[in-house]
């Protein structure tokens, strides 16, 4: 009997986008529930094979069961997740061949790192793995294809004017989508197991991301101005990734401090690194556009 509600049940629980932790509690939920219905079931006369059938049959289909769940703990994720990934496949090969036959050329390399970082987003969001971090990944990959899908962008503005406008606003909300991901992933979806304070953790998080965001897309406009202008990349234009690497290093650094319930350090640091950022964007945006109108 047991064997089979573990099967049963294995079966729900594969279709939802649970970690491991939250897989466990889950299914130990469901096995109490099954279990109750089982001795309801018997006391009431029925067999043990017959209380066994009937309990899983009251149940319901378990991949019906399992969708729902799935529903109900991530409202509309794995559809905006499908979606994403699809929008984002169709918008780099439409790109890449109005490039080839309007031009004659195209970016290849470009092209394999949007087919590569949103086949990932397809593969993880139809065959969850239970061992992954699913936060730490599923973050990392749409942190990827917001910089692939920006620099997409500026290749869509840079076709015939025919075709550009309904690429940029295509790649925009692609990389829009991205962006809200990221925040629902990272606040909603997953809260880690390792925060206590999850309140905290959450703000912590949005300041984070939105500076992450903010940098990502400064680094990517220069990274452009660096290829259009110098016409290659050298081993010195790799010093405009220090501030995402700093970025990096205050957002860790923030997060062990709420996991040693350090509340007002953490958000110490979030202020410092806001200061920074807002200082050094002040900077940047003074010397680019401000003596350009003298």
């Amino acid at each position: 009997m047991s064997e089979v509600f573990e099967r049963f049940v294995k079966g729900i629980v594969r279709q939802t986008d649970s970690n491991q932790e939250e897989r466990n509690d889950l299914s130990e939920e469901l096995l109490s529930h099954l279990q109750c219905a089982f001795e309801d079931l018997h006391n009431q006369g029925y067999s043990k094979e017959e209380a066994v059938q009937m309990a899983m049959l009251n149940f319901g289909d378990d991949k019906e069961v399992g969708k729902q769940l799935q529903q109900a703990m991530y409202p509309y994720r794995r559809e905006m997740m499908l979606i994403l990934s699809s929008a984002s496949l169709i918008f780099a090969y439409s790109v890449y061949a109005l490039q080839l036959f309007t031009r004659g050329d195209a970016h290849m390399i470009w092209l394999l790192l949007a087919v590569i970082v949103s086949a990932f987003i397809l593969t993880v969001t139809l065959r969850p793995v239970q061992s992954m971090n699913r936060r730490l990944w599923m973050n990392g990959l749409l942190l990827s294809h917001i910089a692939v899908f920006a620099a997409g962008s500026l290749l869509a503005a840079d076709l015939d004017l025919s075709y550009s406008a309904v690429l940029s606003i295509f790649s925009y909300a692609i990389v829009l989508l991205s962006i809200i991901l990221v925040y629902r992933t990272t606040i909603y979806d997953f809260p880690s197991s390792k925060q206590s304070l999850q309140k905290h953790a959450k703000w912590i998080h949005f300041i984070n991301i939105t500076i992450g965001i903010i940098l990502t897309f400064i680094t990517l406009f220069f990274v452009w101005a660096i290829m259009l202008f110098a016409g290659e990349m050298n081993a010195v234009f790799l010093v405009i990734l220090i501030p995402l690497i700093f970025w990096g290093i205050f957002y860790m650094v923030q997060l062990k401090l709420l996991a040693l319930k350090l509340k007002a350090p953490a958000y110490a640091v979030a202020f410092f690194e806001i200061l920074l950022v807002g200082a050094a964007a002040g900077i940047w945006l003074f010397r680019t556009f401000g003596l350009t109108g003298m």
